[in-house]
């Protein structure tokens, strides 16, 4: 890009908009990420590029500018074979797994539930590509009122007095004075004659016509992520849905779940579990009117869940890198667990290792005599306790809510002027703050009898004292409540560097520490349970519908 010569707008040949080089742009932004996760898109997607390339970047002779676009196809070539090379490894690793399952195949066992792999990402991908498509469409709109006022509008001559930053003030044949708007204000020297089109208040500058620019970039903000979220998603049910279809082979492997909450296969023979051979993500088969958490353990099965000993196990599917798998895992009593993935299989790469020891340097949860003396300062009580935001969050929280509301009214008023660019990318980043604003407003802990609420932007959650793992206040500012099985609600509350500096103690960090204490020491925790209105309200949807009838409120009036 660099070396690419610039050519300047004329009259002659306008600048215009540029949807090849959208597209070409918006292919060499996202190739290096397909390249990881999604090979089989660069099959379509590096050659669909190379061709813009070798088409629209070699039409002017320059010896720099020509050396760099072959060696940008020569990359894409490389890449392309890399993918090709990696899909059939794919292929070869399928066919080995099925070999060495010697013939043996068998349906998934039943109450299996509907197929549910991939249809967040397909729904999130189709609603980023629905806005990708509204954008192109008002972008081709736009162009398209911008010839018919072209079309009808007077040519007329102008001096240029001088550049602003995205306009130029000129002097017409009549002796007026204008502002005209120009992407490339430092394309028209001073004293230099320009020409107009005129419609009556409508002007502008013959050699550049309407820019979609700000459309296109929303295109590219949305279409490329749906593009990903699209794609993973309908490979992911694909495979998933392959397993259902008829009898899958079976392979007698031993399984170990890490404090990661990662899943690791070994080979049947391997019982010193030395080299791990896959890695994936499973969760139990649970029924849909679980919570979010799966259903309730007695404490024996919250034991074996955390247990990382190496386990019998049996895979139904052929395992390969990026497939998908159900495992059939050994359980003390002789009942089996039946686990999907929720995730692509991945090969363990270099060094990889589950994590069979809980991650050190959190101090709360190494520090035994922390824990201790905290504990020796509280006090058994009967009613419920409660943590949530302090004054001084919420005010910076209320202060962020009226600079969110002032950066939609800012984008509309782009949007509006036309003038959307480059400069507003930074600001796309708006889409999170409603959930980070809500967890900041209103977050809650409610320890009772039973256990831990956790109302958090979106949800309240249950936890069980007997799922508790650990409540840990981490150096970057996140209150981390960790399950037994692994997972984590983890809400970013804090700025660590102000309360080192400020030697503040803010109500997050004593919840981290109380939890612990009353986690290790029983006889501390709450002896009531707590009504369903303490346990607090997620504000996120609720902020979400007020920046949607703000932005809509914008736009009416």
């Amino acid at each position: 890009m660099i070396l690419e010569p610039e050519q300047r707008c004329t009259v002659a040949a306008p600048c215009g908009p540029d949807w090849v080089g959208m597209i070409q742009v918006g292919l060499a932004v996202v190739q290096l990420l397909w390249y990881v996760r999604l090979p089989e898109l660069t099959l379509v997607s590096g050659p669909v590029l190379a061709v813009i390339v070798a088409v629209e970047e070699f039409r002017l002779p320059d010896t720099a500018s020509d050396a760099a676009n072959a060696a940008v196809i020569a990359a894409l070539a490389f890449g392309w074979a890399a993918s090709w090379q990696r899909l059939a490894l794919r292929r070869r690793q399928q066919r080995l797994a099925e070999q060495a399952a010697a013939g043996v195949r068998h349906p998934l066992p039943g109450g299996m539930g509907p197929l549910r792999r991939g249809i967040v990402p397909i729904v999130a991908g189709l609603v980023l590509c629905a806005v990708a498509g509204a954008a192109v469409d008002q972008g081709l709109r736009g162009i398209h009122e911008d010839e018919q006022r072209a079309a009808k509008a007077v040519s007329v001559s102008a001096v240029v007095l001088g550049q602003g930053e995205e306009t130029l003030r000129v002097r017409t044949s009549d002796g007026s004075k204008r502002t005209v708007d120009a992407v490339f204000p430092e394309d028209y020297d001073t004293g230099s004659v320009v020409t107009l089109l005129s419609d009556g208040n409508w002007i502008r500058l013959a050699a550049e016509p309407y820019d979609a620019f700000g459309w296109q970039l929303l295109t590219l903000a949305a279409g490329l992520p749906g593009l990903t979220f699209l794609a993973a998603g309908v490979l992911a049910r694909r495979r998933a849905a392959a397993l259902r279809r008829a009898p899958v082979p079976l392979l007698r492997v031993l399984q170990r779940l890490d404090h990661n909450g990662d899943t690791w296969i070994y080979a049947a023979d391997d019982t010193a579990g030395r080299t791990p051979l896959l890695r994936c993500l499973a969760y139990p088969v649970i029924d849909d009117e679980a919570g979010e958490f799966g259903p309730p353990h007695d404490e024996e099965e919250d034991r074996l869940i955390v247990d990382t000993r190496l386990r019998e196990a049996v895979l139904y599917g052929p395992p390969y890198d990026a497939g998908e798998l159900l495992i059939v895992a050994a359980a003390q009593g002789g009942v089996p667990v039946v686990l999907l993935t929720a995730g692509p299989v991945r090969l363990p790469t270099g060094d990889q290792r589950p994590e069979l020891e809980w991650p050190v340097g959190d101090a709360v949860e190494q520090n035994l005599v922390l824990v201790g003396r905290i504990a020796a300062s509280m006090q058994p009580v009967a009613r419920p306790m409660r943590w949530g935001p302090g004054v001084f969050t919420r005010c910076a929280a209320l202060l962020g809510a009226v600079v969110a509301a002032a950066v939609i009214k800012f984008i509309l008023d782009e949007v509006r002027a036309g003038t959307l660019g480059w400069h507003v990318l930074p600001l796309l980043g708006l889409a999170f703050v409603p959930g980070s604003l809500a967890t900041f407003l209103n977050w809650r802990i409610t320890a009772d009898r039973s256990g831990l609420w956790l109302a958090g932007a979106y949800k309240v959650r249950y936890l069980a004292w007997e799922e508790l793992r650990a409540a840990v206040y981490t150096s970057g500012g996140v209150l981390e409540i960790r399950r037994a099985d692994g997972k984590t609600w983890a809400p970013s509350l804090g700025w660590p560097w102000m309360e080192r500096r400020r030697a503040l103690r803010p109500s997050y960090l004593r919840a981290a520490e109380e939890i612990s204490a009353m986690h290790a020491h029983p006889e501390l925790r709450p002896t009531e349970e707590s009504p369903a209105r303490a346990h607090g309200l997620p504000f996120g949807p609720l902020l979400a519908v007020l920046y949607a009838l703000w932005a809509a409120a914008l736009l009416i009036l």
